[in-house]
């Protein structure tokens, strides 16, 4: 039987004074875990933090040996519409690969941002979730 894929349960962003904050909250096996990020208010700095939320979510089913970083988030104009590109760094003490990947923008950018990490991570660390 194939694994259970990873499930965005709930994303949610918040905008005050200037600042933003995204929560991601993915759900695995039963499992629920809760990223969140905060950034300087702004159409990039907000698909950033959307990315690095998600990311801090997949960490916590990651072993500890295993880490995620997200080194890049940004939008692309594609055949007339948006793109969030990421590039992702998978790294434990002796592996280091860079992962990429991308969702089309609809209408929020930020929920692209969530799918283009799991798009970039899943094939990847779907074997070393706990």
């Amino acid at each position: 039987m194939a694994a259970e894929r990873l499930r965005v349960s709930r994303l949610k962003v918040e905008r005050e004074a200037g600042r933003v904050r995204v929560d991601v909250e993915l759900a695995h096996d039963g499992r629920t875990t809760l990223g969140s990020a905060e950034a300087a208010e702004g159409e990039r700095a907000t698909v950033v933090a959307a990315a690095a939320a998600t990311v801090s979510a997949l960490n916590q089913f990651l072993p500890e040996s295993w880490r995620l970083r997200c080194d890049v988030a940004v939008t692309q104009p594609i055949a007339q519409r948006e793109a969030v590109i990421v590039q992702l760094q998978l790294r434990s003490e002796e592996v280091e690969e860079r992962l990429v990947g991308s969702a089309v923008t609809d209408r929020i950018p930020e929920e692209a941002a969530v799918r283009a990490v799991l798009n970039a991570a899943e094939r990847r660390t779907t074997p070393l979730l706990a």
